[in-house]
């Protein structure tokens, strides 16, 4: 398959997540891969997401471009308005959330980041950008925050960023028009810088 996340290393493992078939299809297979560090071999291969559409994406870009989370025992694979999955290190699927749909424009890129009990990640398609925080354990939502904008062109590809300012987390993720800072645990947006 076709994929342009970046590799995860952890304990030895490495995770990948890659895009098959969708060549002159209507659907695609969506997978997350774990090979060992020492000697290639690959240790599993999963179907996160099977029956997937193709959707047009950009020629530099793939539907695998968002690099896995691996933290406290857990593979976060996320493939943009396709879904989100938690699999545990043997690659058993423990939850999947196929309910965020937004128009993208070029595909995905940005990645999610953990911030305490979310998984929080930035859905700026072509309309109605939002960003996301779902809980770890489960996949729900947590919440869903739309992002304001005067941008004529709402898409963007950014990974948030989780920063502490005076003993309060917050999770800085720029878009299209503006860079906003969101309250990890709410969604409420803190405080915004606008450019062009």
């Amino acid at each position: 398959g076709h994929g342009w996340s970046s590799p995860a290393l952890k304990d030895g493992r490495v995770f990948l997540t890659s895009a098959v078939g969708g060549e002159g299809g209507s659907t695609m297979s969506l997978h997350a891969l774990c090979v060992d560090e020492s000697s290639g071999k690959i240790l599993w291969d999963i179907e996160v997401f099977g029956g997937a559409q193709v959707t047009r994406i950009h020629t530099k870009n793939s539907h695998a471009s968002p690099t896995p989370l691996v933290a406290n025992g857990r593979v976060y694979v996320h493939f943009g308005h396709q879904g989100t999955a938690c699999l545990d290190p043997d690659g058993k699927v423990l939850w999947r959330n196929t309910t965020l749909s937004y128009p993208p424009v070029h595909g995905s890129g940005g990645s999610p980041i953990l911030a305490g009990d979310a998984l929080i990640f930035s859905c700026d398609g072509g309309s109605d950008p939002f960003v996301v925080a779902l809980e770890k354990s489960t996949g729900k939502i947590l919440w869903k925050t739309k992002r304001e904008t005067s941008a004529k062109k709402t898409f963007s590809f950014s990974t948030p960023l989780l920063i502490t300012v005076k003993g309060q987390p917050q999770v800085i993720s720029p878009g299209s028009g503006a860079v906003c800072a969101f309250d990890p645990k709410t969604g409420r947006e803190i405080w915004r810088a606008r450019y062009g």
